[in-house]
């Protein structure tokens, strides 16, 4: 009968150290919360995961990005609407100033006001900008990038508002003249397609955001699904392995009982 020197066999002490590999395997997922805690326990899966985390990153950046170019459109919006009401005071003092009760005094009192008006729509169309941008003083594009792929993007229209209305001569009118009515209609007419423009720019981005928000919470799931512990199986398999350990323990001591009373009777 062979008898080891140590009182363990190879069989038992290799049996022992993968018991005990589980259970700090499933401490790690335990502590971290994370089922894949190195390359070395699920290559591919890991490979998946931070793919999954990269387009995560990348949604809620885009998503960021698609919330200032809402937050510029808002801006000039607000600005446009601003400017269109302004223009139907002086549209209502040019109709005023038209009527031939009036002397030239009071003619001048509502020109002095329509002048004051156009001052301020000069001013809120200057002041029109987001982060140093200007949204209403220049024709032009701001490009945001609204996905995580380079493909990814969407343009906004910037307009020069404030050319259109001196090419015009609004911001030299004189609500006295007979022409003043059609000028501010026009200038009216040409506010209202620009606000148009920028709801179609808003409605677009306002979809863009859902359909980032969606693609965020089905990548945060797919790698939740793939790298983060699974709690109940976990604790389950932990538990399975310590009892595992205790048996084998209690073998082991079990077997060393049995080689010392061997010893001890051809000892005898």
């Amino acid at each position: 009968m062979a008898i080891s020197a140590t009182g363990i066999s190879a069989g038992s002490l290799n049996q022992f150290n993968q018991i005990q590999n589980r259970i700090n395997d499933t401490d790690k997922q335990l502590t971290s919360g994370k089922r894949i805690n190195d390359a070395a326990v699920d290559p591919a899966g890991l490979q998946v995961y931070l793919q999954l985390q990269g387009l995560q990153l990348g949604n809620s950046t885009a998503i960021k990005n698609s919330l200032d170019g809402t937050s510029a459109l808002q801006i000039a919006d607000a600005s446009v609407s601003q400017v269109n009401d302004s223009l139907q005071q002086i549209r209502e003092l040019s109709v005023q100033a038209q009527n031939g009760i009036l002397n030239e005094n009071d003619r001048a009192s509502l020109q002095t006001q329509a002048d004051a008006l156009l001052e301020g729509i000069k001013s809120t169309l200057n002041q029109s900008s987001f982060n140093g941008q200007s949204l209403l003083t220049n024709d032009g594009e701001l490009r945001l990038q609204t996905g995580p792929d380079s493909e990814d993007s969407l343009s906004v229209s910037t307009f020069n508002i404030t050319e259109q209305f001196e090419n015009a001569g609004l911001f030299s009118l004189d609500i006295s003249d007979s022409t003043s009515l059609d000028l501010l209609d026009s200038s009216q007419d040409f506010l209202n397609t620009v606000s148009g423009e920028i709801g179609a720019n808003q409605s677009r981005l306002d979809s863009t955001i859902n359909r980032l928000s969606e693609n965020s919470v089905n990548a945060a799931e797919s790698a939740s699904r793939i790298g983060d512990t699974d709690y109940a199986s976990v604790i389950s398999e932990r538990a399975s392995a310590l009892i595992q350990q205790e048996v084998s323990i209690a073998m082991q001591a079990q077997a060393n009982s049995n080689r010392a009373l061997v010893l001890n009777l051809l000892g005898n």
